[in-house]
């Protein structure tokens, strides 16, 4: 609605009229003039909203711009404070390494004096430190080798710790090298011992030793022990090789005991396996299980050395057993020497040792059967019973055989092992001829083994020479040995003072030797038997005569008991008859043997006295002429007989 005040504009509805308005003819309405007004200020304001828009599309245009432009500024500026922390940091780094460096640069001038001068637990102590200064700064500072400086100190600090060891393994070296090579035969012969350090030289290999244990130098340090060890041996051990590599100086003499340079090289060899026990024992007393592996990697080249020069003595007994083959017994004690001084220790190479052993007892084994073999062919080569019924060659060469093996019998012992009595008997080998019937016996006892050996030698020399002499003797019958009662045999006596006269000559040797001991109680309870078999041949005639001793009973025609007179005269005759004979032959077999001279006097005189004595007593006073018929009185043939074998 319009209201008119005469002293100033017209206003409607809030808006103001204008007088040009109010002079429109007054037919307008007054509703359209009111549209009409607010279609005009309704433009003004859209325009006045497009210049703000366009201000506004200004303003994010001008705001845009600007953003692009602070966010380098802002990135540079977050980089430079980055870079401004790392360089204090950085600075606080280099103060901190400055002191090590100097540290370490006055610990550098101690090494620098070298170990002999500073000593060696100082020595290791500063070059400990500098390990220490180096895994500090390696694991405090990861980034540092990002800086070329910081690297240049890591790496100087490395290489002077290296430098550092690689002088503690040259003086390790030197200390090793303090001993020098030297010929083991020269201490041997003097029973001096060999080289060995002085306690302040394994003090100082054990604090070297220690100073490595554990980090990654342990095992070159230890290789250089190893290795330093076993050259010195080797060189030592060379002194020795050519003598060890020949048996005899001459091809076709027999191999005297201990000559040959394999012993000396075997006590050399074993003088260095115990000074290396000790040496190891010594310098890793603190580490024990570290003890059997280093000691088995300085001896493995040296028990090498040997296997393979055994083996080539070995050979050289082979192409010559008549000559070299009992010294394969030497070489057995060598080996189970070797062996026993290695006995518990973890050897590589420690089949080597156990092939030598199987191949010089196939030697040995074969040696045992030969000796068998010997005595037949010896034996057998006999053409006649000596004229004198005396000692033959083959008992000769027997006994000289068997001292040969008594000479070795540690060797002989030692090459009982894995073998039984069957390996040397012979293949016609007859129990009943033999002094060891049905006795249970320790066969596990090498002592047992090889006495039942020489026992079996020596009843095959007897079983064989009674062989022969029976062939000798009867040609044209097959020969009953070892049997004293054969009734086949009619030279029994002779044969039984032919093998109780070589017997002799094998107790005289027996007792004489080695052998002795060797044969001990079971040995000797055999040699014993053998001979009674044979004194048995040599009364087996007496045997005989007395039997004619033996009563004759007659029944007369009455039926009653009756001794016919003639019968006794007959058997008084033919015992004198025979009597006079035995005596005469027995007078022809001297024994030499005192023992068996009594064994064989008492053996005629219980086997005689008592049945002439027993005939004699009944029919002494069957005569009228008791001389007439009855030549001696017991008495008389006892003195007879104590006469007899003298």
């Amino acid at each position: 609605m319009l209201a008119v005040n005469s002293k100033g504009p017209l206003k409607c509805s809030g808006f103001i009229i204008s007088k040009a308005f109010i002079e429109m003819p007054a037919e307008i309405d007054i509703d359209e003039a009111d549209v009409l007004v607010l279609s005009q200020e309704l433009q003004k304001t859209s325009k006045l909203t497009f210049e703000i828009n366009k201000s506004l599309k200004k303003i994010a245009a001008t705001s845009n711009q600007s953003s692009q432009l602070f966010t380098p500024i802002l990135a540079r500026n977050n980089v430079l404070t980055t870079l401004q922390r790392n360089i204090e940091s950085t600075l606080n780094s280099v103060a901190s390494v400055k002191d090590l460096a100097n540290e370490a640069s006055k610990y550098e001038i101690i090494l620098q004096k070298g170990i002999n001068q500073v000593g060696l637990k100082q020595y290791t102590q500063v070059v400990h430190k500098l390990d220490d200064m180096l895994e500090d700064i390696q694991s405090g500072q990861a980034n540092r080798e990002e800086n070329s400086e910081f690297h240049g100190i890591l790496t100087h600090l490395e290489q002077l710790i290296k430098r550092s060891e690689a002088q503690l393994r040259v003086y390790f070296i030197s200390i090793l090298n303090s001993i020098k090579p030297f010929d083991p035969q020269i201490n041997i012969t003097k029973k001096m011992p060999f080289p060995y350090y002085e306690d302040q030289q394994l003090g100082a290999l054990s604090w070297i030793l220690d100073y490595f244990h554990g980090n990654s130098e342990g095992s070159i340090i230890q290789d250089i022990l190893v290795g330093e060890r076993s050259k010195l041996i080797l060189k030592c051990m060379a002194f020795l090789e050519p003598f060890a590599k020949e048996i005899s100086t001459a091809k076709n003499a027999p191999y005297e005991k201990g000559s040959s340079g394999m012993n000396s090289y075997t006590e050399a060899l074993l003088g260095f396996i115990a000074n290396e026990k000790s040496l190891v024992d010594d310098l890793y007393s603190q580490y024990t299980e570290s003890k059997p592996h280093v000691l088995s990697q300085i001896l493995s080249p040296l028990i090498s050395a040997y296997a393979k020069l055994f083996g080539a003595n070995l050979k050289i007994v082979r192409s010559n057993l008549e000559n070299f083959g009992f010294f394969s017994f030497e070489l057995v004690e060598s080996i189970n020497d070797v062996k026993k001084s290695l006995r518990g220790k973890e050897l590589q190479n420690y089949n080597l040792l156990q092939d030598c052993t199987q191949e010089v007892r196939q030697v040995t084994q074969s040696l045992f059967r030969d000796a068998i073999d010997r005595i037949i062919k010896k034996a057998n080569s006999i053409s006649t019973i000596p004229s004198n019924n005396g000692v033959t060659e083959a008992t000769v060469d027997t006994m000289s055989r068997l001292r040969k093996f008594s000479e070795y019998k540690n060797g002989c012992l030692g090459a009982m092992d894995n073998i039984t009595r069957e390996n040397w008997l012979p293949s016609n080998y007859k129990e009943k001829e033999y002094t060891l019937q049905n006795e249970a016996l320790n066969w596990e006892d090498h002592n047992v083994l090889l006495s039942c050996f020489i026992s079996d030698c020596i009843d095959t020399l007897a079983v064989n020479l009674e062989r022969k002499a029976q062939i000798a003797l009867m040609p044209n019958q097959e020969p009953d040995v070892a049997n004293p009662n054969s009734s086949k045999n009619k030279h029994k006596q002779r044969i039984g003072f032919f093998i109780l006269m070589n017997l002799t000559l094998v107790e005289q040797i027996v007792e004489k030797s080695e052998l002795n001991l060797m044969l001990a109680g079971e040995g000797h309870s055999r040699l014993e038997r053998l001979k009674k078999r044979y004194i048995s041949y040599m009364v087996s005639d007496w045997r005989d005569l007395t039997a004619n001793l033996m009563d004759s009973v007659f029944i007369d025609s009455s039926g009653k008991k009756s001794k016919d007179k003639e019968q006794i005269k007959e058997k008084f005759r033919k015992f004198n008859e025979g009597f006079e004979d035995l005596v005469s032959k027995t007078k022809q077999y001297k024994l030499s043997d005192p023992s068996l001279k009594v064994t064989l006097k008492s053996e005629i005189i219980s086997l005689v006295m008592p049945m002439y004595e027993r005939f004699y007593s009944r029919y002494k006073d069957s005569f009228k002429n008791p001389r007439k018929h009855i030549k001696y009185t017991p008495d008389e043939l006892t003195t007879v007989l104590n006469q007899l074998v003298r």
